[in-house]
């Protein structure tokens, strides 16, 4: 599953990685069929993961749409991954709600989520969770953030993750 070994961690620390290094089977097929809806396009439309049939892989992704060129994102689709992640479904819920519930959160969401709206370019991360972060539910995570469009724009964001939930919790 992930690379992580053992916890509880000292320091939360995350990597950015290349397709290459996805470790997770959740993660890399969603990448895959990503990259079969883009071709040879610079973006895939939304509407390819709308109608998408994924089945299983549902569940590791969510989907957020660029609200006002970026002043802020709104999930439209969280899966049950993220919900048991999180211990909470953010469905139709902003970011801007978020960070003023958790700021720390709602400022690392915002700016996974700006990194990819701006670059037009998918980003991958593998991090781990730390003491410094206790009261999160899982110790170490994988994730992608894939951006869907048209035209020169974002507009939605897919994020592709898997967690390692802590000793204790339910998958």
């Amino acid at each position: 599953m992930l690379k992580a070994a053992g916890h509880p961690y000292e320091k939360t620390a995350v990597t950015a990685i290349g397709f290459q290094d996805l470790a997770c089977a959740e993660t890399t097929a969603l990448v895959q069929a990503w990259k079969k809806w883009k071709g040879w396009h610079a973006l895939p439309p939304y509407s390819a993961w709308r109608d998408a049939r994924l089945g299983k892989f549902n569940d590791f992704s969510s989907i957020a749409a660029v609200i006002d060129d970026g002043a802020d994102y709104e999930f439209e689709y969280i899966g049950h991954a993220h919900v048991r992640a999180y211990g909470v479904n953010h469905q139709g819920k902003r970011i801007s709600e978020l960070t003023e519930l958790s700021p720390r959160f709602g400022k690392q969401l915002r700016a996974s989520y700006d990194l990819v709206r701006i670059s037009g370019h998918p980003h991958a991360f593998q991090g781990t969770i730390g003491n410094d972060t206790a009261d999160a539910r899982f110790v170490s995570f994988e994730t992608v953030y894939l951006p869907f469009g048209g035209h020169g724009s974002v507009s939605h964001v897919l994020n592709a993750a898997v967690y390692e939930l802590r000793d204790g919790l339910a998958a």
